[in-house]
């Protein structure tokens, strides 16, 4: 694939690489990148390609007409067009997961033509799981992982479409299926009281978010949920989560102290939301990003 060609010649070598289908025509090639700053130009090509973030808080831009935009959160999820190229400059250390696949076997998946518009910072909890449950099958090379990864890739697919689908209708003026929302300025105040709460893993309640917000309680709920798809508490719940998956990283650091340092009262809480969330233990993930 030219696009992993082009990623390796910026990055060099993956810390994990795997081809899913046969290794001369794979369906996809998954790999994990760590690495400090760097510039990463890719060419356009036939490949579709996803990246998520593991780490939380890499400072990366991307250029796109012309603008420096921020791209990269942790946990965050960008998606790059096979008709378009990349070029991403990251300001700090890295570690991503990354998955190439053929637009191609994309088309084959929906039995349609597949238009894939380049797309950033998505926080799709779906695809997050699905990316979570590659990683940990990536690294585990048990028998039954082919079918496995040709399930998550027709998930990832299927998801893919209805993200364009909505950033199509979004860029036409057309009402999307979010509608509302919470003001920017309004937005940017419940995100910090959200990133305070998780520093200090203190607990959080619907009158001091919409009180942030300068919103009644029913008025935050309906503009929260119409903006980001899930209710506060889900929404909270996917960012404790986030910040548990970068601290897992840390091989030396016990599963109970990032169930604490994420806020939960109990490891075996943590642990059951975690695989509820992602569909895999902690343990699991931490085994695969520990290789």
């Amino acid at each position: 694939m030219r696009a992993l060609e082009d990623t390796i010649a910026s990055l060099g070598g993956p810390v994990i690489l795997r081809a899913v289908g046969r290794p001369s025509t794979p369906v996809a090639t998954i790999a994990r990148w760590r690495h400090d700053a760097a510039i990463i130009e890719v060419a356009p090509s036939d490949t579709v390609q996803l990246v998520m973030s593991l780490v939380d808080g890499p400072n990366a831009r991307g250029q796109e007409s012309g603008k420096q935009a921020d791209r990269v959160r942790g946990g965050s999820i960008s998606i790059f067009s096979p008709s378009e190229g990349v070029r991403l400059t990251v300001g700090d250390n890295a570690d991503v997961l990354q998955l190439f696949m053929p637009q191609s076997y994309a088309q084959a998946i929906l039995d349609e033509e597949f238009e894939c518009p380049p797309m950033f910072d998505l926080r799709d909890q779906r695809m997050q799981a699905t990316l979570m449950q590659i990683l940990v099958r990536s690294a585990q090379r048990s028998p039954d992982d082919t079918l496995l990864l040709d399930e998550a890739l027709h998930r990832l697919a299927f998801s893919i479409r209805e993200h364009a689908a909505c950033d199509r209708a979004r860029r036409a003026g057309r009402t999307s299926i979010r509608t509302g929302g919470l003001s920017p300025r309004a937005s940017r105040r419940v995100e910090d009281l959200v990133g305070a709460v998780l520093d200090s893993s203190a607990s959080l309640s619907l009158m001091e978010m919409a009180t942030e917000a300068g919103l009644s309680v029913t008025h935050f709920v309906r503009a929260f949920r119409e903006q980001n798809g899930i209710t506060p508490h889900r929404y909270l719940v996917r960012r404790r989560i986030e910040r548990a998956i970068s601290r897992l990283r840390s091989t030396d650091v016990p599963i109970a102290e990032v169930a604490d340092e994420s806020g939960y009262a109990t490891p075996a809480h943590f642990v059951a939301t975690f695989r509820s969330v992602m569909g895999v233990t902690p343990g699991a993930v931490r085994d695969a990003l520990a290789r």
